[in-house]
This record gives structure tokens, C-alpha cells and sequence, in this order.
């Protein structure tokens, strides 16, 4: 019977082998053996269930918790903040802000001062244009006039439009130098198709034409030094009419005196001009040369033609300035 009984233990060794782990343990006494102890219901792997009962219900149903990422979209950082929104990406699918009612109100309501706005810088516009043609149009008469040589006979208005030119002054004197020249050609013309003598007065109120001319013509800059040379041309333009032929007689000598008498007034205004310290002329006005210049020009007159005054007042002014000058 010992063989029988250590085979008996060698089965029940190798079946306690096969079968899962008891849930709690038990001696391998063998007399303290309990079957039962060893007949536990056999492990059971629920992890794969293979049917849907209370315990899966249960756990289909259960709310989700705060760190369910499907019903919470706060990151486990923290709060979103105002910095993390303007970095995060921008994707194709974001959804366009709905118009703003109050905006859309505003928008209307200026829409019309804005077409008003539009159509007078449309206007603007225009007006730029047409002033740039006219400014263009002005221009081509000023040089059409200075071509011709009238600057001299322009209407005052037209005249201040152009004595604003930088070059005005040489312009001016150039055409006063010309128009001088072309009259006293004509008086020539004039005289020796005459088989008398023209009055000395004829010739003296056509020269006393461009006067007010040579005035003008003082007063732009660089002016005065110009003025004063045609106004000693314009007496010596008189002094070539009349003398050697015997004209010289009470009237003619009165014309004359009166003439230069005129001249006399002209030319004082330029001497002050000319002598003011502003006049700024470059280089500097000599006094002394033009002094010398005026008397003897006008001590050949008195010999000549008996003018016994010529430019007094001006040569008075002219020996002060330069006086003043030495000292």
C-alpha cells in the first residue's frame, strides 16, 4: 500500500501545479490537508468581460471627472491667459466675428459726407490743373512779350506779374535801352525828312515818355545802378537834336531846361537808392567816378549848347554821399 499511497501524492502534487493560485494560502502540511482549501473557484480575467453586466453599466454611465481632456479643454498648465490667445496659431476653420450692429450704423450714416469728401478732392484736382495751365499760359505771354520787346508798354498789371522774375530788372533795362534807341532813330528819321527843325519840345515829351518807365525800373532789385545809366543816356539823346544848326533859341532852351529839370527829379530818387545802405550792390557804387562824369559832361553842355544846369540837385547829393563815405 506505500506505493499506492506515494503515487496518490504525486497526482495531487501535479494538479495543484495546473491550477491558478489560491486567493489565500494554505499549508503544505499534509496532514493538516483540507480539499476544500484547495477547490477555490478558478480565476476569473476580467479585464476582457465577455458580457455586458452591471459592473460594465456602471462604469458606461459614470460622469466624467475633471481631468477628462473630451468634456474639459483647460490645459493641465493652468488658466488660459491673454498672452497664450494672441500666440496661439491662427487655423483656416476659425469662424469670422459676426458684424457689429452699432458699426454697421456708424458706416452708413458717413457714408454720404464720404462721397462728399471724395468729390471735392475730385474738384481740388481740377482746380490744380486749370491753375497749373494758366500759370503755364501766363508764362508763354510774359516771354512772348519780352521777345518782342514791349516790356516797357505792359499794362501795370501785367508788369507787376512779371517784375517778380529774379531777372526782371536786366529784362527791363534791356528793352528801356532798345525802345530809347528806336525813338531816337525815329526823331532823326523824322527831322531830316523835314525841311525845317522839329521844336526841341517835340523831342523832349516823346524821350519823356519812358520816365515812368526808368521809375519803375529803379525800384526792382539790382534797379537803381541800371536807372542811373539811362537816365544820363536819355539827356544825351536830347542833347544830339538841335545846337549846331542854330536852334538853339528862347523855347528851345526853355524845353530843354525843363526837361532836364525832370531828369534832375528822376535821378535824385536813384541817388538815394543807390546811396541807401541796403542797396546792397555788388560790387560798390564809385561815387567819386560818376562825379567826375556828370561834371564834365556838364560843363561841355554850357559851353556848347548854353545849358547852365545839369543834374544840380543830384550832384549836391552825390558829393555828400561821398563825403560820408571818406569819413
Amino acid at each position: 500500500m506505500s506505493w499506492l499511497r506515494r503515487l496518490s501524492r504525486d497526482r495531487s502534487s501535479k494538479g495543484e501545479q495546473d491550477l491558478p493560485m489560491p486567493s489565500r494560502p494554505y499549508s503544505k502540511d499534509t496532514n493538516n490537508y483540507d480539499p476544500q482549501q484547495i477547490q477555490s473557484p478558478p480565476y476569473k480575467d476580467t479585464q476582457y468581460s465577455s458580457g455586458f453586466n452591471s459592473q460594465d453599466k456602471l462604469q458606461s454611465f459614470r460622469p466624467s471627472t475633471a481631468g477628462d481632456q473630451g468634456y474639459n479643454t483647460t490645459p493641465r498648465g493652468g488658466p488660459v491667459t491673454s498672452t497664450d490667445v494672441n500666440n496661439r496659431p491662427i487655423t483656416s476653420t476659425a469662424v469670422e466675428p459676426t458684424p457689429d450692429p452699432l458699426s454697421k450704423a456708424f458706416n452708413d450714416a458717413i457714408r454720404p459726407y464720404l462721397d462728399q469728401i471724395e468729390d471735392l478732392k475730385n474738384k481740388v484736382e481740377d482746380t490744380n490743373y486749370q491753375l497749373q495751365q494758366l500759370e503755364d499760359e501766363r508764362a508763354d505771354m510774359h516771354a512772348w512779350i519780352d521777345k518782342r520787346g514791349l516790356r516797357a508798354d505792359v499794362p501795370p498789371s501785367i508788369a507787376n506779374a512779371m517784375n517778380s522774375d529774379p531777372t526782371s530788372a536786366q529784362t527791363l533795362n534791356y528793352q528801356l535801352d532798345r525802345k530809347m534807341t528806336v525813338l531816337n532813330h525815329d526823331l532823326h528819321r523824322l527831322q531830316d525828312s523835314l525841311s525845317s527843325h522839329l521844336p526841341t519840345a517835340t523831342f523832349a515829351s516823346t524821350l519823356a515818355q519812358l520816365i515812368p518807365s526808368i521809375e519803375d525800373l529803379s525800384a526792382l532789385p539790382g534797379g537803381p545802378a541800371l536807372a542811373f545809366e539811362l537816365i544820363i543816356k536819355l539827356g544825351g539823346n536830347l542833347n544830339s537834336h538841335g545846337g549846331d544848326e542854330g536852334w538853339n533859341n528862347d523855347a528851345d532852351a526853355s524845353s530843354r531846361a525843363e526837361f532836364y529839370n525832370r531828369l534832375d527829379d528822376c535821378m535824385l530818387d536813384i541817388v538815394r537808392l543807390r546811396l541807401a545802405p541796403a542797396s546792397g550792390e555788388d560790387p560798390p557804387w564809385q561815387v567819386g567816378r560818376d562825379i567826375k562824369r556828370l561834371d564834365k559832361t556838364g560843363a561841355f553842355l554850357r559851353t556848347k549848347l548854353g545849358l547852365q544846369t545839369y543834374f544840380p540837385r543830384s550832384l549836391e547829393l552825390m558829393k555828400r554821399g561821398e563825403s560820408r563815405g571818406a569819413q
